[in-house]
């Protein structure tokens, strides 16, 4: 029997559901029914009914078994690329980012789906509490001093143990402990590349992400690619071969903000290409522990055989934000990725790095996110649901299969920044999607996040985002 075998029976038949078999309105099978034919236990078949009710998919009723209340796809078309500009550009994000509004959100009236971060009620706060206490206790004074460059060897270990859930071999030593997963990335392109070099990003990507090309005096070329699949492996080899490129930098699994994950093949074809051009590879998994799947998903650097991927990661979107706790695996490039690390602020936290520590070796870590994945997975599809009923019909939108935020394609006469503004002035606060690309592409895109816990605040703003889009249609004269 596997492990955790409800949420692989809750998946079965989330996938019933949405093709049909069990269509809206209709009644599943009976408990007897299931345990006989799958030969299952009860508890088992509960457990995975409870995981549909979270997400808002069935509904038990007394006397009467579980109701199909609705499907988890929706009919609304993913949203549109836009062309690759394949030539080399300066950076200027830091200009785009102006055109945005940061309000003071200290309002008790506003609601942001602006930043993509676990909500407070998300985190696992006794646990992180008695794992900061017990790392406290430590009458050695370990947690008082300063760490290795790479980090805690423990923790490093913790992480390594790790790699088997998405099919990595990584060792302890592989492993280098930072400041979050941007300094992770920093890191790496830091390694790799010096000013003026050229790098390959998919595009739309993390703002974050682009500010720290900026800082680095690094030109990029944005590509885009499928809004399912993701980018191109020929383009981008091809661009390679015509163009000096000193690394890419892609996103595995479910893409901020488009929610792409790609596939097992397209991963293995990318590791594959890195080692054939010899152009190193930075993977930013960050989102791959927020997967709503049974099983979690490999990564570029699950396919990495000679040491040209460089995987970075963090706890701060799956566990504890504050921590700042990421960690990257470096491959060929470990040793001068660890010598920047000790030159740039010497070592991470230690008292942080013992407490986080505590949380993967009790098991605690996992079993918060046994928790947060349906939770996380119920949250998407709720503000999905709003999205299809309040905004106009003819946008399209992202359905990943993981993360924390939804990728929004509106009209092509909505600014994004108008809206934001418009939005912002009614308590209301988004990502315009230009923010997302160097050149401001995404004019009529916008980012929300789906980490505020459901409420009718929360439905409520989503209804006044929609009437402000509608407006806006009116303004125009559509």
């Amino acid at each position: 029997m596997k492990d955790f075998q409800y949420i692989a029976l809750a998946d079965q038949f989330e996938i019933s559901i949405n093709n049909g078999t069990y269509p809206v309105g209709s009644k599943l099978p009976s408990l007897r029914s299931i345990r006989e034919q799958l030969k299952v236990s009860v508890g088992t078949i509960l457990k995975a009914f409870m995981v549909l009710e979270d997400k808002g998919l069935i509904v038990g009723k007394e006397r009467s078994g579980f109701m199909v209340l609705r499907t988890s796809v929706s009919s609304i078309h993913l949203p549109q690329y836009v062309e690759n500009k394949t030539f080399a550009q300066e950076v200027a994000i830091g200009k785009v980012l102006q055109e945005a509004s940061f309000p003071d959100l200290e309002n008790k009236s506003y609601v942001s789906f602006f930043n993509a971060v676990l909500s407070p009620d998300l985190l696992p706060f006794n646990a992180l509490r008695r794992s900061l206490q017990q790392a406290s206790r430590d009458l050695t004074g370990q947690h008082l001093q300063y760490e290795s460059a790479a980090g805690n060897i423990h923790l490093r270990t913790e992480i390594a143990k790790r790699s088997f859930l998405w099919q990595g071999k990584l060792a302890a030593d592989d492993v280098i402990i930072t400041n979050g997963a941007l300094e992770a990335v920093s890191l790496c392109l830091r390694a790799v590349t010096k000013m003026g070099d050229t790098v390959i990003v998919q595009s739309p990507i993390y703002h974050g992400i682009l500010q720290t090309i900026e800082s680095l005096g690094l030109k990029i070329i944005e590509l885009s690619g499928s809004p399912l699949a993701g980018i191109n492996i020929e383009e981008l080899e091809e661009i390679c071969k015509s163009q000096k490129i000193s690394a890419c930098l892609l996103i595995s699994n479910f893409n901020n903000p488009n929610g792409i994950m790609l596939s097992n093949e397209k991963k293995q074809a990318i590791a594959a290409f890195a080692e054939r051009m010899k152009i190193p590879v930075i993977d930013d998994d960050i989102y791959g522990d927020l997967h709503f799947q049974a099983q979690r998903p490999t990564n570029i650097k699950s396919y990495d055989k000679e040491g040209w991927v460089m995987l970075c990661s963090s706890f701060s979107k799956s566990a504890a934000p504050g921590y700042r706790i990421g960690w990257c695996a470096a491959g060929r490039f470990t040793d001068q990725v660890v010598k920047l690390k000790a030159v740039t602020n010497v070592a991470t936290a230690s008292i942080v790095q013992l407490s986080l520590l505590q949380l993967l070796k009790t098991g605690a870590y996992d079993r918060h996110l046994r928790k947060l994945r349906p939770e996380l997975h119920r949250l998407m599809l709720l503000t999905i649901q709003a999205v299809e009923n309040y905004f106009p019909s003819d946008i399209r939108m992202s359905r990943p299969g993981g993360g924390l935020v939804l990728w929004i394609e509106l009209p092509e006469y909505i600014n994004a920044f108008e809206l934001q503004q418009k939005a912002i002035d009614q308590f209301v606060n988004i990502a315009p999607g230009p923010l997302f690309s160097n050149n401001g592409d995404y004019i009529h895109y916008i980012r929300i996040s789906c980490n505020n816990i459901w409420n009718t605040k929360v439905e409520e703003a989503l209804k006044r985002l929609g009437r402000i889009i509608k407006s806006m249609r009116v303004d125009r004269g559509r």
